[in-house]
């Protein structure tokens, strides 16, 4: 045992000094200083960056930020591990003190008001330990808040909560032990919590929107609706965000969904609702609730909120009918907080993903999903963990196979580099090889997960202008360079064009199949597809362009994709033309334009924007950088600075699923925005070729990137197509 009075500080700060114990019993005993302690902190991987907390003087744990001094300590078991650490976090997180009386202090920046308080022991309901919790106001002047000196009452296993009479003004708190049912043996206790008000044994929830990613600055939602409720099609994907929050610590929350049923006995299956957290992640710094996470319990701290996701995915043959059913959040030693569902399904019916019209390419990359899940790109392993990312993917309505044909497409901007899927290989008289392993194992990986409709393969243009291949002879590796409208450009892939055309034909693939590139100046894309259609007349182009649309006039393209907010007249009027001859066309968001955008601080109603914008303009759909291009550890900060002018690229501008793979509440609005266009495509299609005329009236509003408004107006609009699609819908009108 080291004796004296041992001090901890939260926040790093450490204060020797000597201590007095007094005890209301009338005796004294006077302590030494003892050698100052750093306050430990545990290194590990947190749920999140840092806790989702409340805003406001009132909430959490009263205690946290207070300077934590003993009387003494055994060994390791200082003051200061009874700080800011979960109830259960770890069995070695706790003070003692073998000789008795022994005393712990915590002492406040400033006098707060409290009317509880919380005491957690390492080995509850065990042993009787005696003792007595006093507050002041001053640090000086003592008074008693609980008193357990005698009795021989147990400390509950999940703590023992002190209401007290009436709320006390304290700057102190001490808890002094006096006796123990085991001789030589001291408190060991985990925490002590101090609240503003009775917390009581529950939680406090509402239901949120999904207009809102909830925060310090908008929750708790006091004024929230306790019952859901919503409209879905078949075969719908449809969502509700509830918010949890409470004062004081409460582990091991988790979310039961009951079956859904309507009064003629018919009950969604199981596997069509899901319930997930909505987990934290760091955008440039700022908190913000983004993942959603399929973790099964999760705890909360004191004085914190944590968002909740409800998915139904109404089958496409269910029964037309009102549904109702409970979400129920529940964490350890609370009552729990029963959310009441009601969904009502409509007979309008959406086609399957599949059959979807809405032309989504969002690019893949292979490589990134390898590295996060530790496997061997390419390995049996790899393609495993790759499926379900796919498998949302298709189930999302994804055309494109995303594939390469030389390494690094996009330069060296990427975290996780870029491969190439097939292997150039020049042979000692100069002839070329080319293997194609990887990438047919890739495109017949792809279509097997619902992928088929095209295959972009990158690129015969590439960022940084390098065109590496395989010297045959020795295996090393080797750069060309070849500007396009040279003869050594022409040299260097016309032997591979005519090659992947055969192999292409030869595999049932060439009519999907494209040359992509992204955002290549004109004159360069021209002096490309003449290559191309000099040694590969099969293959067509797709090209991402960054400039206004006018600057690529001209140019044949298959698939034509453009920044959203550069498309000028000229594109919107020869859409319609495009599409008559089997051309895709569509819009692509990146870094630009900063609104509307899918970035993790985005606006969620603006993912849901886009799909209404691809419909009132004619697009086939639209494109999006990037699936899956993470920055190092996406759970943590999703800013990745990389781009060599702009540094940084906006937080979550590279991918739409976290690791796992996990959705976020912008993959699902996106795909929100996506069924959106596909109820249009089907009320159009029932009106004989024109949409009823408030949806169209509505509609209008999302015609022009230029008067979206601010972040109200794009929820109001969003709201309001949503009401005129659902009751066109219901009325046929």
């Amino acid at each position: 045992m080291k004796a004296g009075g041992t001090v901890a500080s939260f926040g790093g700060m450490t204060i020797k000094l000597a201590v007095r114990l007094a005890c209301l019993s009338g005796w004294w005993v006077t302590m030494a200083a003892a050698p100052a302690t750093t306050p430990f902190v545990p290194r590990h991987f947190p749920y999140e960056p840092r806790p989702p907390l409340l805003a406001g003087v009132d909430a959490g744990d009263q205690l946290a930020t207070a300077t934590v001094t003993a009387s003494a300590h055994d060994e390791e078991q200082r003051p200061d591990l009874v700080l800011n650490h979960a109830i259960h976090d770890d069995t070695v997180m706790f003070w003692s003190a073998k000789d008795l009386p022994a005393w712990l202090k915590f002492e406040l920046p400033t006098a707060k008001e409290i009317a509880q308080l919380n005491l957690h022991l390492r080995a509850p309901n065990m042993r009787v330990f005696n003792f007595f919790i006093e507050g002041s106001a001053d640090g000086t002047t003592w008074q008693v808040l609980h008193d357990q000196r005698t009795g021989a009452a147990l400390i509950p296993a999940d703590g023992l909560e002190i209401v007290l009479p009436a709320p006390v003004r304290v700057k102190a708190v001490r808890i002094t032990v006096t006796g123990s049912s085991k001789a030589g043996e001291g408190p060991m206790i985990t925490k002590l919590s101090a609240y503003a008000k009775p917390t009581g044994r529950t939680l406090a929830g509402a239901v949120g929107d999904l207009d809102h990613q909830y925060d310090a600055a908008n929750g708790p939602v006091a004024a929230g609706s306790q019952d859901w409720r919503t409209t879905a099609w078949r075969g719908e994907r449809v969502h509700g965000q509830f918010v949890l929050w409470t004062t004081a610590e409460r582990p091991g929350l988790r979310l039961v969904v009951s079956a859904l049923r309507d009064a003629a006995g018919h009950e969604l299956p199981a596997a069509a609702v899901n319930a997930r957290f909505v987990r934290n992640v760091l955008a440039d710094g700022q908190l913000v609730g983004d993942v959603l996470d399929d973790a099964e319990r999760v705890d909360m701290p004191a004085g914190s909120y944590r968002a909740a996701w409800l998915t139904v995915e109404t089958p496409r043959d269910a029964a037309p009918g009102t549904y109702t059913g409970t979400l129920t959040a529940r964490a350890d030693g609370t009552e729990p907080k029963v959310f009441p569902l009601l969904l009502e399904i409509l007979p309008a019916t959406l086609p399957a993903p599949a059959d979807w019209k809405y032309h989504l390419d969002i690019f893949q990359h292979p490589w990134s999903i390898a590295r996060m899940h530790g496997v061997k790109p390419w390995s049996d392993e790899h393609f495993r963990v790759m499926r379900p990312y796919l498998l949302e993917l298709a189930h999302a309505g994804q055309k494109v196979i995303t594939a390469t044909i030389t390494p690094r497409p996009w330069g060296k901007r990427d975290y996780d580099d870029y491969g190439a899927m097939v292997t150039h290989l020049k042979q000692p008289d100069g002839s070329w090889k080319f293997d194609y392993d990887g990438f047919d194992r890739y495109v017949d990986f792809a279509m097997s997960c619902g992928i088929s409709q095209q295959i972009n393969c990158y690129s015969m243009l590439t960022w940084s202008g390098n065109l590496e291949y395989t010297d045959a002879a020795t295996g090393d590796l080797r750069m060309a360079m070849g500007e396009p409208g040279t003869a050594s450009y022409a040299d260097y892939w016309g032997p591979f064009l005519k090659d992947f055309e055969k192999h292409l034909a030869a595999k049932g693939w060439l009519e999907r199949t494209r040359i992509g590139v992204d955002e290549a100046p004109a004159a360069m894309m021209k002096a490309m597809v003449e290559v191309l259609h000099a040694n590969a007349p099969g293959l067509k182009a797709a090209l991402a362009g960054n400039q206004t649309s006018a600057h690529y006039a001209g140019l044949d393209l298959a698939d034509f994709t453009i920044i959203l907010d550069h498309a000028g007249d000229d594109l919107m009027r020869d859409i319609a033309q495009r599409r008559s001859e089997g051309r895709v066309t569509t819009f692509y968001i990146c870094l630009d334009p900063k609104r509307p955008n899918t970035f993790v601080t985005s606006p969620p109603a603006e993912a849901v924007w886009v799909g209404y914008y691809a419909f009132v303009n004619g697009y086939s759909g639209m494109a999006r950088w990037a699936l899956t291009t993470w920055p190092e550890n996406p759970l943590v900060e999703t800013l990745y600075s990389c781009h060599p002018w702009r540094r940084d690229l906006p937080p979550g501008d590279e991918f739409l699923l976290y690791p796992g793979p996990r959705a976020s509440v912008h993959w699902e609005m996106l795909r929100d925005g996506i069924e959106e266009f596909e109820k249009l495509s089907w009320l159009r299609a029932r009106h004989g070729g024109s949409l009823p005329p408030p949806v169209a009236t509505a509609l209008e509003a999302f015609r022009d990137p230029k008067q979206l408004g601010d972040n109200a107006a794009v929820i109001r609009n969003v709201a309001a197509m949503r009401v005129a699609v659902e009751a066109a819908a219901k009325t046929g009108k």
